[in-house]
């Protein structure tokens, strides 16, 4: 088995790679040696993002996936240079902390389009021969929130669950187009969207969270590692998982 993971010659999107976890994958697989296409709302932020990029064959799109219906001219746009990708990981994604008396449609489909319609969209597209190089690998950014949703989560995890359930079903259609998907689970990570989260929630709150979380706060680069591995062939066997990465989470 190869011990080292190598994607020179490989192409993947990553999508929300403006800032956070997005960011921190989309820079590991450059040290690897793939060409990365990066994905987001905010120009300068991806501009920064490049910039931390290993090698200079590397793009960014700004876009906004909640906006768009058909993905189709987004992904023409990612193989215009005449390389399809071998793999997108969905990164992008919003936290909202919504009780239940202000919980409405307009809330509602928000989140669901951006953490989930979007997510089949993406699919839908990368399914497609011209887009994908064959032998490819999607990986979805879930939450253990999905599983262990805490107070005032409903709409968020909600979400997510329906991201999982769906990498299920979708693994039994992508076989037959050599494309495996899984989705991770992170728990608390040292992020930026975290650290406005406990503004919110309180830091005791947070603290008391993440007591449950056997390991403690999970580094960015801990679930970069994980999603390079299934990207890579190290995983070859693996697809229509939910893979946990959550420290050991445990909701007592």
């Amino acid at each position: 088995m190869k011990a080292n993971i190598d994607f020179s010659h490989k192409k993947y999107l990553v999508t929300g790679s403006s800032s956070g976890l997005g960011r921190s994958i989309a820079i590991d697989l450059s040290q690897k040696g793939a060409q990365v296409v990066l994905t987001g709302r905010k120009e300068n932020e991806l501009q920064n993002t490049l910039k931390q990029l290993n090698g200079n064959n590397h793009f960014y799109l700004t876009c906004h996936l909640d906006e768009l219906e058909d993905f189709s001219n987004f992904f023409d746009k990612i193989v215009d240079d005449g390389q399809k990708l071998d793999g997108v990981v969905h990164c992008a994604g919003i936290v909202p902390l919504t009780p239940i008396n202000t919980l409405k449609r307009d809330k509602i489909n928000q989140c669901m389009s951006i953490n989930f319609y979007a997510l089949i969209e993406l699919v839908r597209c990368f399914s497609k021969s011209k887009y994908h190089s064959g032998k490819s690998s999607f990986v979805e950014i879930s939450s253990i929130s999905s599983i262990y949703p805490g107070k005032c989560q409903t709409l968020y995890a909600a979400s997510k669950a329906a991201a999982n359930a769906s990498i299920q079903a979708l693994a039994l259609e992508l076989v037959k187009k050599n494309i495996r998907i899984n989705s991770v689970l992170p728990g608390i990570i040292d992020t930026p969207a975290t650290h406005k989260a406990i503004q919110f929630i309180g830091k005791e709150t947070h603290d008391r969270t993440l007591t449950n979380q056997l390991h403690g706060l999970i580094k960015m680069e801990e679930i970069s590692d994980i999603v390079t591995f299934l990207l890579s062939d190290l995983s070859s066997t693996i697809t229509g998982r939910t893979i946990y990465a959550d420290g050991g989470y445990l909701d007592f």
